[in-house]
């Protein structure tokens, strides 16, 4: 989970930079994206754990953190939760999903 964040983290300081933001402004923006990122990440994580994980609250955390994503910058990993809400077996989704959560 921490890689995701982190990525999506340094990607996200080099393009609020390049917009021409000031580095506390920066810093308070990189604060909140870490905290709204984490907190989405931990609510999926545990929708997954559930003994009976439900579909749509699964898409709906992804589509959270599509856009969560996107917001830093890290396109390829939001275009990859995009993807993982196409999958058909909830079965694959979560199997899918645990591997891009803890990095591998």
């Amino acid at each position: 989970m921490n890689t995701l964040v982190e990525e999506s983290l340094q990607i996200a300081a080099k393009k609020f930079e390049n917009f021409g933001f000031q580095e506390e402004q920066v810093e308070k923006l990189l604060l909140s994206g870490r905290r709204d990122l984490e907190a989405e990440m931990e609510k999926l994580m545990q929708l997954l754990s559930e003994p009976e994980p439900e579909k749509e609250a699964i898409d709906k955390s992804l589509h959270a953190l599509k856009g969560l994503l996107y917001n830093l910058g890290n396109i390829d990993a939001g275009d990859k939760m995009n993807d993982l809400r196409e999958d058909e077996s909830l079965q694959l989704q979560i199997e899918k999903l645990q591997a891009v959560l803890h990095g591998r």
